[in-house]
């Protein structure tokens, strides 16, 4: 896609490993960093409601019952939900490498104007 990109802003030529890479793992450190927190946020707000509410219902229906229900349900949601956490992931990266790639090849197109 990146070279794609600079095909159409007539660097194909032009383009470097360098350029490469800093349109691909530019966006990356700091995505890497909210990720790390989302998840970790995410973890702690899901297992403090999780527990409260799983003891409430293992209290009122039996927890060998409540085990098998929730156990079933996780297990035919999971790769759903994967899927779609992993096609909105790429979609997202995919988006801001092609943003990174216009935004550089612009830029190479302005410093050769300016020259």
């Amino acid at each position: 896609m990146v070279a794609d990109i600079a095909a159409l802003y007539d660097k194909k030529a032009a383009l470097s490993r360098e350029h490469m890479l800093y349109c691909l793992f530019k966006h990356s450190a700091a995505q890497a960093v909210r990720d790390l927190v989302a998840r970790v946020g995410e973890r702690l707000l899901v297992k403090r409601a999780s527990l409260a509410l799983l003891q409430a219902v293992a209290r009122a229906i039996g927890v060998e019952v409540t085990q098998r229900v929730l156990s079933k349900s996780v297990a035919r949601w999971i790769p759903i939900a994967g899927a779609v956490g992993v096609g909105a992931y790429a979609y997202y990266d995919t988006t801001r490498v092609a943003v990174t790639a216009i935004e550089l090849f612009e830029k190479l197109n302005e410093q050769e104007r300016a020259q």
